[in-house]
């Protein structure tokens, strides 16, 4: 006997990561499908309950990088309440990025436009409390992008590397080096003061953080638009039934049954 149960997945962020997903689910035995909705973020899988269980499906998601649950329709959050609260974090998200970006980016950028930078952090007055300053000012902006690192390096990990991996690794890159030009500036080599690229991490988290508050945006959306168009489905259908008109609920149509369409009629076919 087939089983056809709806998990929810959390944790993609693109294409790569649903059919990552779908892979995962259909390389495990007795799985006859696995269909990954990324707009919804919910998966479809159709099983043998007998030899598979949940908690193989929940974990074969699990270990390919991404989180998994069984969809209760009776506790779960709607649709769009999940997409609203999903928008609202990464509003928030950017918000706060990008308080301690645009500073960032005034004070290593500020001095090479000729900008007002004060004195006792300038560049070539105080070249390590420069560094340290924009140090201090991106840990922030790390942890508020923290999404980024923790799924790029776990899907990086699985061998199924996505954009939050090419992300994770180019942030990365550019904090260690510009971690090792503050050293060598405390050893007294202040040249490195110019090879440092605090700001451009910054600001790349920062602008994804913007991007994906728009793609979130841009599927909560979506996910409302369908759910309206669902909504325009027929409910009743008129028959002709021993010669006759007949009105019934579309879900107690048969096969074989002549229905009779009329136009400008809503709700019905």
């Amino acid at each position: 006997m087939k089983k056809e149960e709806v998990f929810v997945i959390d944790g993609m962020t693109c294409a790569a990561c649903a059919l990552n997903v779908e892979n995962a689910v259909n390389k495990i035995d007795h799985v006859d499908s696995a269909v990954v909705n990324l707009t919804t973020e919910k998966m479809t899988v159709r099983y043998n309950p007998d030899l598979v269980s949940e908690a193989e499906i929940e974990k074969a998601v699990v270990d390919a990088g991404y989180g998994a649950c069984v969809f209760d329709p009776t506790t779960a959050k709607s649709q769009s309440e999940r997409q609203s609260e999903a928008t609202h974090n990464m509003w928030h998200k950017f918000l706060w990025s990008a308080a301690f970006s645009i500073p960032l980016l005034y004070l290593s950028m500020g001095s090479m436009m000729g900008l007002w930078v004060p004195k006792a952090i300038g560049m070539s007055e105080h070249p390590l409390i420069f560094a340290l300053v924009q140090l201090a000012l991106t840990l922030p902006v790390m942890y508020f992008g923290r999404r980024f690192y923790v799924n790029g390096f776990r899907a990086l990990l699985k061998a199924h590397p996505n954009m939050d991996s090419l992300v994770a690794l180019a942030t990365s890159a550019a904090f260690l080096y510009s971690l090792y030009s503050t050293y060598h500036i405390a050893l007294g080599h202040v040249h490195h003061a110019h090879m440092l690229y605090f700001e451009s991490l910054a600001v790349i988290l920062t602008l994804i953080t913007l991007g994906k508050y728009f793609e979130t945006l841009s599927k909560g959306r979506t996910s409302d638009a369908i759910q309206k168009l669902l909504t325009l489905s027929a409910k009743e259908a008129t028959l002709i039934r021993d010669g006759a008109e007949q009105t019934i609920s579309i879900d107690q149509v048969q096969v074989g049954d002549l229905i009779l369409v009329k136009p400008g009629r809503k709700n019905s076919c």
